[in-house]
Parts: C-alpha cells; sequence; structure tokens
C-alpha cells in the first residue's frame, strides 16, 4: 500500500538533507553536550536521513541506492569542512556518518519501516 502522503514526506526528507549539509558546514554547529570525540550527532544524523527514505523508497535496490548517495554525502561533506578555515576534516567521521547509514538502512528492514505509514493513518483515519 502506497503512502497517501508520499511527496511531503519526500520534501521533508529533502529539508533532513538540507539540514545536514548546513549542520555539516556552518561555522557554529549546536552543542549537543556529548564528550568531546563521541560523534553521535553524525551517527544519528545520517541514520535518520537513512530510516527515513528507507520507509518511503522500499525495494532493496532503491535503498542501497539512497545508502550509496548517503555514504558519498558525507565523505563530500567532511572535505568540503577540510577546506574551510573554521571546520575539520577528520577520516573518523566519514566512518561514523558511513555507519549511521548502515545502522539506518538495517532498521529499515525492521517494524520502524512502517512509521510513516502509521503516522498517516493518525493523521488521516479511514
Amino acid at each position: 500500500m502506497p503512502l497517501k502522503f508520499r511527496p511531503r514526506w519526500i520534501t521533508c526528507g529533502f529539508g533532513f538533507v538540507l539540514l545536514v549539509v548546513y549542520l555539516s558546514l556552518t561555522p557554529d554547529p549546536p552543542d549537543l553536550g556529548a564528550p568531546e570525540g563521541l560523534k553521535v550527532g553524525h551517527l544519528v544524523a545520517y541514520a535518520w536521513l537513512m530510516i527515513w527514505f528507507g520507509q518511503i523508497y522500499r525495494t532493496t535496490g532503491r535503498r542501497l541506492l539512497f545508502a550509496a548517495g548517503f555514504c558519498a554525502l558525507g565523505i563530500a561533506l567532511e572535505y568540503l569542512q577540510g577546506m574551510t578555515d573554521y571546520r575539520g576534516f577528520e577520516y573518523s567521521d566519514m566512518l561514523i556518518n558511513s555507519a549511521g547509514v548502515a545502522l539506518g538502512l538495517a532498521l529499515a528492514y525492521t517494524p520502524l519501516q512502517n512509521c510513516l505509514r502509521a503516522l498517516e493513518t493518525v493523521l488521516q483515519p479511514r
């Protein structure tokens, strides 16, 4: 059964992608209160992107394409950070971003893949 609000979910998803790009390149990112070196934000952000789009695009092929795209995004943003004088380049961030994508991809094959469908049921009951 297709998602009723699919175009809206896709729009929200691309908004999340833009938010990740902004937060990755802003000179003053928000402090999440995590200990220095613990990159929880990286893991959560990329897992969120993957599981979000994994709910919309449910075939394995499409999910793998999104996974590859999000890994590439994480790598590209890291290189762009290295070109600034206010952010740093770290290979470990690339790895953590990719781990987040892998986590999101794995979660996309669990019942969590139905969260948007469940939300639609609440927003627009039959």
